[in-house]
């Protein structure tokens, strides 16, 4: 850091005496800026300097910041409002981060009070202050649908059904052959070849089912065997027969 030797043979009390003047006249220059910012905004002198707006012209002319650009255009335009504004930065009861804050909430009625319990507080008490007079509503209840879990939206494709489990087919089929009780010394019983259509077409449907967990029998012999009759050879036998 480069020292200015000049400074060196002044005493604290001059140094100190010194910066607070600076201060006042930086603070004084500060609130002559923000006047002259504001007139030139409200005659639209930029438009002569070929700026499309007064953000451009104190950008790309005044080659000041995007952000030092922003903060005294918006204080310029508020003290149009509230012509104190200009006097509160000259004295340093108030910044210009201060008075950017408070101006959107400022009015005839509240800026007498406002103004003077902003005086010397720093940018967060202005704020807090702001919360108090003006506090935001409450953010409405909300549901949001949660994302469903990793992995959920892989599902295995569903095998065809009747409606039936496989073994509520033989049960089916068994509940079929018992409906009559064959008489004695009557030809062995037939089975309805409508039932054993209607049966055929939902094993068709669950034929891996079957041969999981039930022997490679033709279902018709089987339920035959356990009612104690014979079946005649029909449709239904030969598809079994072809099946295996």
């Amino acid at each position: 850091m480069r020292e200015n030797p000049d400074l060196k043979a002044v005493s604290d009390e001059d140094l100190l005496r010194r910066l607070s003047e600076l201060l006042r006249q930086s603070r004084r220059v500060e609130s002559d800026l923000v006047a002259h910012s504001a007139e030139v905004d409200a005659r639209r002198l930029y438009a002569r300097e070929a700026a499309p707006s007064m953000f451009a012209y104190c950008t790309e002319r005044l080659h000041l910041s995007e952000p030092e650009a922003y903060l005294r255009i918006a204080v310029a335009r508020a003290s149009r409002r509230h012509p104190a504004l200009l006097t509160m930065p000259a004295d340093g009861r108030l910044h210009l981060s201060g008075i950017e804050r408070l101006a959107p909430h400022l009015t005839e009625e509240n800026r007498e009070g406002l103004l003077g319990r902003a005086s010397h507080k720093s940018k967060r008490q202005i704020e807090e202050l702001i919360a108090e007079v003006a506090p935001r509503p409450e953010a409405p209840a909300s549901m949001r649908k949660l994302p469903a879990p990793k992995g959920a939206g892989v599902t295995e494709a569903p095998l065809p059904s009747t409606g039936l489990r496989p073994d509520g087919v033989f049960r089916r089929l068994r509940r079929s052959t018992r409906t009559a009780a064959p008489l004695p010394g009557s030809p062995p019983a037939r089975l309805d070849m409508p039932v054993a259509s209607s049966v055929r077409t939902e094993l068709v449907s669950c034929p891996d089912q079957l041969r999981g967990d039930r022997p490679r029998l033709n279902p018709l012999r089987r339920l035959a065997s356990e009612s104690g009759s014979t079946p005649a050879p029909s449709s239904a036998t030969s598809w079994s027969g072809s099946r295996r």
